[in-house]
């Protein structure tokens, strides 16, 4: 069995706690006081949340985890916050009881799924010609019901700067905030990946979260990651580094999925002792596959954008000398300046993208602009 996993969170043996950070967490969390976690995506926040929801369900507490990141409308908003609490299972009788006291709106339906070895409950709910007005109060009535169903709840919401970017005159975020403020026994758990976003929610004195959490920074693995990448390529009969290790986290920007990703290839392709060149050669072929979606992307944009991600991709840091403005054909670092903010907007550039440093949304996508292009302006950037 391959000791790596990539894709979806990573739990159990593939997952390295971070008791640091939990222990953090634990403490504000059991003591009421909500927490906010901001970090880039692909970092690990979701298998992080998991885990420690976990523990607290060990705890006696009541969990709930809710995706907001596709979440576009408040009827979104509402089907994944019913999903997260009939998917509970310590809630589940609480929640049957809960649905019989819901309007006539909704209709309950269980459905019973069995599976190899044993048979899971899925508990569905839907909603017929619910008009804004009639969602808005449906989301603030199950908010109140989660005080009321049980004692000790905690409620993780995911990505959850996509609510701060509904067009509602910020009327999700009072709400939530609201019942915050009223409910005693309900702590909540946020997580997000637009850090000015974020900053901006929970920091901005006309904003209704402003100072309501405590605010962590999601924060990179240490050392301790690169001897746990070792020792599970022992388990599968591969030699490696500690060296070996860190050139791959330094490439993929300290992105554990795309660590993973890289060591799952590794084993698959029977590597017996790992190398910086059989690193590299892999991040070639893995930036390769995904050429369609990366050249559109740069396809998308304007000939000046494309000049300057190729030359954040294939420059680093040395990005705002008049030598790199000649070799790339830009006239001003205006130009450069411009781009660069259009780029963070577009979400290809991180917003810790900083003058005379361009840090990339999806490190993948710089090293396959290296390798496409590195060539073409300097021998010395490509993998």
């Amino acid at each position: 069995m391959n000791p790596f996993k990539y894709g979806d969170p990573v739990q159990g043996e593939y997952y390295l706690d971070r008791p640091a950070l939990k222990k953090s967490t634990l403490t504000f969390i059991s003591s009421q006081i909500n927490v906010v976690l901001m970090g880039p995506r692909r970092f690990g926040k979701t298998s992080f949340t998991l885990n420690l929801l976990q523990t607290l369900r060990q705890q006696n507490f009541n969990t709930l985890y809710v995706d907001v990141f596709n979440v576009t409308t408040h009827r979104d908003f509402l089907n994944q916050l019913i999903s997260a609490i009939t998917q509970e299972k310590n809630l589940f009788k609480k929640v049957l009881a809960w649905l019989q006291s819901l309007p006539k709106h909704f209709t309950p339906a269980v459905s019973w799924e069995p599976n190899e070895t044993s048979g899971s409950i899925q508990l569905s709910l839907q909603a017929h010609r619910l008009d804004d007005d009639q969602v808005k109060q449906m989301i603030s009535s199950t908010l109140d019901a989660l005080a009321e169903i049980a004692k000790r709840t905690i409620i993780a919401f995911d990505e959850f700067q996509t609510i701060g970017q509904l067009e509602d005159s910020g009327w999700l975020e009072a709400t939530i905030r609201s019942k915050m403020q009223l409910q005693k026994n309900v702590s909540y758990l946020f997580s997000g990946s637009r850090h000015g976003i974020i900053h901006d929610m929970f920091n901005n004195p006309a904003k209704p979260f402003y100072r309501s959490c405590q605010l962590i920074d999601f924060p990179r693995f240490g050392p301790e990651f690169s001897a746990w990448i070792v020792s599970r390529f022992k388990t599968a009969s591969v030699s490696s580094s500690l060296e070996v290790v860190d050139h791959l986290r330094a490439l993929v920007d300290d992105t554990p999925n795309y660590v993973q990703m890289a060591c799952f290839n590794l084993v698959a392709d029977e590597i017996q002792t790992l190398t910086i060149t059989e690193v590299n050669n892999v991040l070639k072929r893995i930036t390769s596959q995904n050429s369609y979606p990366y050249q559109t992307i740069l396809n998308s944009l304007t000939p000046i954008h494309q000049r300057v991600l190729r030359l954040a991709a294939c420059e680093g840091k040395e990005i705002y000398t008049k030598e790199t403005f000649e070799r790339y054909e830009i006239k001003t670092a205006a130009y450069v300046s411009q781009a660069i903010k259009s780029l963070i907007a577009k979400q290809i550039l991180d917003e810790s993208t900083k003058k005379g440093v361009a840090i990339f949304d999806d490190p993948l996508f710089a090293i396959w602009l290296r390798n496409e292009f590195g060539a073409k302006v300097g021998p010395h950037s490509k993998i």
